[in-house]
């Protein structure tokens, strides 16, 4: 019943057809659709790299084995290589980017299963080869959908695609937290995973319906194998990279540390997940509201540049406030804080980069930028968090601080040589 009212919901909503395409318009209900695919995806992303950090920690794993966790993530990074196998091929009868994401999804489901076979405190490296497995095709999927968006959103409707896919994450964080791991966490390992694999089945059945470019072949020239980091030749983008990852460095931070200092701290596993997954979705909603209206007033460099200075402060805040010891209200304020200032640095920059990505070959551009900044934040997350008996939370953090700070000056130096090139070009 509950998958048939959803299904009915969305198509209710006009679903795009061949001719809405080619006149490359959207409706409400393409934004629907793009909604619940990266709320069925991020969910998933969620327990994988946060839900399952916490449950190998509270294991007693050390910190060396959760890092692998995050170093389980390249394969998911790596999504550039075949990406233009993506752009170039589909089944039209089935949409050209819709199969590739029904596919996927029928993986994922099948992959979780094979997870409730491990053990945490006694299986730990077949848990992380496994999420490795499973990352190339959640990688796939996401390439897929970034592909949807990009051939489908006008220049005005990019930072509300972007809005619409960060408000679905946040709200991803707060299913997955929430109705899942805070409520079976104490159950254990196996009730868990399987009630996430029962999720990923629900989510199947609720996109399977939707038609999204169903009869419509989008491309059928897509980019060579040779030329994935094509994009990357234009100056813009890779000056767009250069500050995004600067400002990455806090986040990366965070995310990395955030179930190493909640387990630390004393927190439960149940406990736990309501701040790393319940608590920054909630104010990731606030976040990524927020930036909409910002970024349509001043611009994708602006509020990068506003977040990265956001970042700075917090990461030098906390990190000094840390230096004697994990106090737990000042753990998950830091990580709330971080939390909300990422939420916000997605549509801002992202919403940028869908403006530079070439017609035919928008999932290999989206995929090749993604790639080489995801594979910087997930080699960070690593570091970060195998790290941390070394050095401690406090330096970790003030160090993020001080790189984010340099990604503040750079994003504001960009937006100011991009006004003196629009007023020469009026002159």
């Amino acid at each position: 019943m509950l998958c048939q009212w959803a299904v009915r919901a969305l198509s209710e909503q006009v679903l795009p057809t061949a001719s809405d395409m080619t006149a490359h318009q959207t409706n409400r209900g393409f934004f629907t659709a793009i909604g619940a695919l990266t709320l069925s995806l991020s969910s998933l992303v969620l327990f994988l790299w946060q839900g399952v950090a916490l449950f190998l920690r509270d294991a007693g794993q050390s910190s060396e084995v959760v890092g692998l966790l995050f170093l389980a993530g390249i394969p998911w990074i790596l999504r550039f290589i075949w990406s233009p196998l993506v752009d170039r091929t589909g089944f039209p009868g089935i949409g050209h980017f819709r199969s590739w994401i029904l596919g996927t999804q029928l993986v994922l489901v099948v992959g979780v299963l094979l997870l409730a076979a491990t053990d945490p405190a006694t299986t730990p490296y077949q848990i992380i080869a496994i999420l490795a497995a499973l990352s190339i095709f959640m990688g796939t999927q996401q390439t897929a959908i970034f592909g949807l968006m990009a051939a489908r959103l006008a220049p005005a409707e990019r930072v509300k695609g972007m809005t619409v896919q960060t408000v679905a994450y946040a709200s991803a964080s707060v299913l997955m937290g929430l109705g899942v791991l805070y409520l079976l966490a104490g159950f254990g390992w196996r009730p868990t995973v399987l009630a996430i694999a029962a999720c990923s089945l629900f989510f199947l059945l609720i996109i399977a319906p939707l038609k999204l470019d169903s009869g419509q072949r989008l491309s059928t020239v897509g980019p060579k194998f040779l030329s994935q980091f094509a994009v990357l030749r234009d100056r813009r983008v890779r000056r767009l990279l250069g500050a995004s990852l600067l400002v990455s460095v806090a986040v990366a931070s965070t995310y990395g540390l955030q179930s190493l200092m909640l387990v630390d701290a004393g927190l439960s596993v149940s406990d736990a997940s309501l701040v790393a997954i319940v608590g920054t979705g909630a104010i990731g909603l606030f976040g990524g509201y927020l930036a909409k209206p910002l970024t349509e007033r001043f611009g994708g460099y602006a509020v990068v540049s506003m977040i990265g200075l956001g970042l700075a402060v917090s990461c030098l805040g906390f990190g000094i406030g840390l230096q004697k010891g994990l106090e737990p209200a000042l753990v998950i304020a830091a990580i709330l804080t971080n939390s909300f200032f990422f939420f916000g640095l997605l549509p801002s920059s992202k919403s940028l980069l869908i403006g530079y990505c070439g017609q035919g070959r928008e999932a290999t551009d989206f995929a090749a930028y993604s790639g080489v900044e995801g594979l910087f934040f997930m080699i960070a997350s690593s570091i970060f968090a195998s790290l941390v008996d070394l050095f401690g939370y406090s330096a970790i953090l003030m160090g993020a601080g001080i790189c984010a700070l340099a990604g503040a000056n750079f994003a504001w130096s960009i937006r100011r040589d991009a006004d003196a090139t629009t007023k020469e070009g009026l002159a």
